[in-house]
């Protein structure tokens, strides 16, 4: 959510004195629109704490050539500015979980327990880190030569809509992953649970001109790829260090086609033939296919596996 107050530039000072007449009107709206804003600043001082950590620890390693107060002046206006762009973003969530709990002071109503305690037990081991990762991000990202602009964000009326539940993805797309599973020599359950990684249980489809790109499983678009495709941004880890960049990724017209594209994948790259050696062994089969390069994050076989006993026990 974008605040009201206009933060595009972090020294503008009339900011604070339009959120202070925000929270006298008295109305709920602006009240609550004033709190959203105030969480921001907040989350953008402590993203300006971390920043300044970073420039501290780096400061052994920086040359005399460009070690001077003029560089650190405007080093530390655009640290600045960048912690507040990211506060605008969301991009540590630390304004929302501020809003959500001052909110409930101001009379909010509280969530259903069971409800909340049903949507922990269903979320991906992915989600657990969001707000590590993304602080980390967001460090690292300053090391580049130049500040990339914010990427658009998808309309919340274009996103795809998923599915329901947990259940339901796996319900509909199980005689797809068997079908992949017989043609790859593996278990549909390690085939889905890759998936469910890879898209949030299909919540997270990457979306395109046409809503859904049914990319299961975010294979990105080389040169190689003739068919459809589109860009987004990805979080990528190199050298241990999260780095959030944007990438073109193969569309498909169907779900079908995104389980049959997967296994071409596969089977046309030779990287992947120790994987598929080892097809048989679910848990050996995603070790191997990470370990030839799948994806990045070095957790990622362990968050597969992790899913894989949830999906098992919705396929009994």
């Amino acid at each position: 959510m974008k605040s009201p107050v206009d933060s595009q530039f972090v020294h503008d000072i009339s900011q604070l004195d339009s959120l202070r007449r925000q929270a006298v009107k008295g109305e709920e709206g602006d009240e609550k629109a004033a709190l959203r804003s105030a969480a921001e600043q907040f989350e953008s001082l402590f993203t300006q704490m971390l920043f300044k950590s970073m420039r501290d620890a780096n400061e052994a390693f920086e040359s005399d050539l460009i070690d001077d107060r003029t560089s650190k002046f405007y080093e530390q206006m655009a640290d600045e500015q960048m912690a507040s762009e990211l506060s605008r973003e969301g991009s540590l969530g630390l304004a929302d979980m501020i809003v959500e709990q001052l909110g409930k002071a101001q009379g909010d109503s509280q969530p259903d327990m069971n409800e909340a305690a049903r949507a922990s037990a269903q979320s991906l081991p992915l989600d657990q880190n969001r707000s590590r990762e993304a602080a980390e991000q967001a460090i690292a990202a300053l090391d580049s030569q130049s500040i990339a602009p914010p990427a658009t964000s998808i309309p919340a009326s274009q996103r795809s809509k998923g599915f329901d539940s947990p259940d339901s993805f796996v319900n509909t797309l199980a005689p797809h992953a068997r079908r992949a599973a017989r043609a790859l020599g593996t278990d549909p359950a390690i085939i889905l649970a890759q998936a469910a990684l890879e898209t949030g249980w299909g919540k997270k489809v990457i979306a395109n001109a046409r809503d859904n790109s049914h990319n299961l499983f975010n294979i990105k678009a080389d040169q190689r790829w003739g068919g459809d495709k589109v860009a987004t941004q990805t979080l990528e880890v190199y050298d241990g260090i999260p780095v959030k960049e944007t990438a073109s990724f193969r569309s498909y017209p169907s779900y079908q086609e995104s389980f049959d594209d997967f296994v071409s994948f596969l089977r046309d790259n030779p990287r992947y033939e120790q994987a598929l050696s080892q097809s048989a062994q679910p848990e050996r089969f995603i070790r191997e296919l990470h370990q030839a390069g799948y994806a990045t994050d070095p957790e990622y076989a362990d968050k597969v596996i992790r899913v894989l006993d949830q999906v098992r026990d919705m396929m009994d």
